[in-house]
């Protein structure tokens, strides 16, 4: 009987080697890959933010002309663009209606129109 539970412990403990080899082998796989990311991060080039000069922002409400749904309206007063929104309280979220760029509307104002 020992010889045949010897053979049962021999293919137990093959088993447990198999596994134990194919774990070391995710393991060595798994730290790899992460010292190649750390590679690329540290080779790659530094983060730069994008400059962008301080804004300063106006806001107004009213009525939309001609409803009686009311709007939002924000000038950023560094690029002259001017949002419109609108709080949707079914949604309960802000909705954007429209966009307008202030310099666009000023330049084309300028231009001579024909009768």
């Amino acid at each position: 009987m020992e010889h045949g539970s010897s053979k049962a412990d021999h293919a137990s403990a093959s088993q447990v080697t198999e596994r134990r080899f194919g774990a070391l082998h995710v393991l060595v796989a798994a730290n790899v890959a992460a010292l190649g990311f750390l590679a690329f991060v540290k080779l790659s080039g530094p983060a730069e933010a994008q400059a962008r000069i301080r804004s300063t922002y106006a806001a107004a409400s009213g009525r939309i002309e001609g409803t009686e749904v009311h709007a939002l309206y924000i000038v950023d007063e560094t690029t002259q663009e001017v949002v419109a929104v609108q709080w949707d309280p079914q949604k309960k979220q802000v909705r954007g209606l429209g966009y307008r760029s202030l310099q666009a509307d000023a330049a084309d104002t300028a231009r001579p129109r024909a009768n």
